[in-house]
């Protein structure tokens, strides 16, 4: 019987909580052919889930040898939000999974605040979480560091063997186990094998999760807690 009481759900938010990873894949896939470079997208896909923009920048220039434009950042930025604003969803399953939890649930990404919020925003999810959004780029560190899954805890006061996070990608579900926290890691552009390779338990899909959490046990707390 599972003893353990767990306090806070932690969610990553793209690929768990919308589906963006494809769009922002596609934006960073046709910039980069618009300057003679065709790569495969699946393969940047599954590469790069997770990874905030500069670490795909660099990685990229550096496997393809090139020195990317002053205004490539600002061109995939303004691509990206136009994609979004049209094509953007949440992940099936997710607003079930989150209206059955009993204890507070928060974001913690590696994308920018803003980035977060109008995500949040157009999938409808905004009401889930209020204020309690955590960003890795206003962190000493991104993942793969725990920083800003050890800030989530930290601000709702619960121990970090008391948090649960739900992850997409190695870089995610590795830093979950830096911060010494229990990761689920959902296996949607990453192999169900790569993420339990980093002690993750995957999953398929949210009705599978949602199977998966009400077996833990839980203990409220209060969501008032903290500076949220």
């Amino acid at each position: 019987m599972n003893t353990t009481s767990f306090e806070l759900v932690i969610f990553d938010c793209d690929g768990v909580l919308v589906e963006s990873e494809p769009l922002a894949t596609r934006v960073f896939v046709q910039i980069l052919a618009e300057h003679g470079f065709k790569v495969n997208y699946e393969e940047y896909l599954r590469k790069f889930s997770g990874a905030v923009i500069y670490q795909r920048l660099e990685a990229a220039a550096q496997e393809l040898k090139w020195t990317p434009p002053a205004n490539f950042m600002s061109i995939f930025d303004e691509r990206l939000s136009v994609l979004t604003e049209k094509e953007l969803k949440s992940v099936p399953g997710i607003h079930a999974l989150l209206k059955s939890l009993s204890v507070p649930a928060c974001v913690a990404s590696n994308g920018s605040r803003d980035e977060i919020v109008l995500r949040l925003k157009i999938a409808e999810l905004t009401d889930y979480f209020g204020k309690a959004i955590f960003s890795g780029l206003e962190m000493p560190h991104p993942k793969p560091a725990p920083d800003v899954f050890l800030a989530a805890a930290e601000a709702f006061k619960a121990a970090p063997d008391r948090c649960i996070v739900i992850e997409d990608s190695v870089l995610g579900t590795t830093a979950a186990i830096r911060a010494g926290m229990r990761v689920y890691g959902h296996a949607a552009f990453t192999s169900s094998a790569s993420l339990k390779a980093t002690g993750a338990i995957p999953f398929d899909n949210m009705m599978e999760l949602k199977s998966l959490l009400s077996d833990v046990c839980f203990e409220k707390i209060d969501s008032r807690q903290g500076a949220l």
